[in-house]
């Protein structure tokens, strides 16, 4: 077994990464069958299901081809990796082909039954507005978003209007201390940029990210990067009201 303070034996340069995820332990197992087909197993355990989600976010990309295993799954060539609960599990092997592919499949079957997590995307992701989204683009960034370091605990998922944008929520631990958030990221910025509006709305501009639009909503930071003029406001509106009940 290996815990934070020895995961770099097992990943290397990768521990760095899900350290930010609040790391707890990696389990490890070698599976052989008859037909010599190897399959190694590896059970990542964070302290929450919103982390395991975030490293699990990290790691795959909307092409990928997803399967219906624990939280969500993904099959490719030798490898299956899938989010369940708290565990983040990676199932590979170096053999090709169908029977190889079976293998993963079987396995990962039996594993997600024996760790008997709920099946649930965290409570946040699901409360994003339906319309325009793009399917697997959510994310959880836990450090540092946008690379500030006072935007932290992220959620994000990625939008389509005719151009691409981002949309994010900070779960705030008060309503002052989501405002904390949206005035630090106004001070990052050259004055000039930044306009304080109704309602605990803001709007910037970022040297990096273009625009940035920003609500205060009962204890959430709630944002908007790269949206067009026109819809900014709309989709900002309809993500603040999922916040607001």
């Amino acid at each position: 077994m290996y815990n934070s303070e020895n995961l770099w034996d097992a990943i290397n340069g990768a521990a760095e990464l899900f350290l930010l995820y609040d790391f707890i332990d990696l389990r490890t197992a070698r599976y052989t069958r008859g037909d010599s087909i190897e399959v190694s197993v590896e059970l990542y355990r964070h302290r929450s299901a919103s982390d395991a989600f975030g490293i699990y976010s990290q790691e795959r990309h909307p092409g990928y081809n997803f399967i219906q295993l624990g939280v969500q799954g993904y099959l490719q060539e030798g490898v299956l990796n899938f989010l369940s609960g708290v565990y983040y599990v990676k199932i590979s092997t170096l053999e090709v082909g169908d029977a190889a592919q079976n293998a993963l499949l079987m396995i990962g079957r039996k594993v997600e039954k024996h760790l008997g997590q709920e099946s649930a995307w965290p409570e946040i992701i699901r409360r994003f507005p339906a319309a325009g989204r793009l399917p697997n683009t959510e994310q959880y960034v836990a450090k540092s978003f946008l690379g500030y370091s006072f935007l932290n605990g992220a959620y994000i998922v990625s939008y389509d209007d005719g151009a691409l944008f981002r949309m994010f929520v900070i779960a705030a631990e008060t309503q002052g201390h989501a405002k904390e958030m949206a005035e630090a990221y106004c001070n990052a910025v050259p004055k000039d940029s930044v306009k304080r509006l109704d309602g605990g709305r803001y709007e910037l501009r970022d040297s990096h990210y273009g625009v940035v639009a920003l609500a205060v909503t009962k204890g959430y930071l709630c944002g908007i990067v790269g949206s067009s003029v026109g819809s900014r406001e709309q989709y900002l509106r309809r993500l603040s009201n999922a916040f607001l009940k």
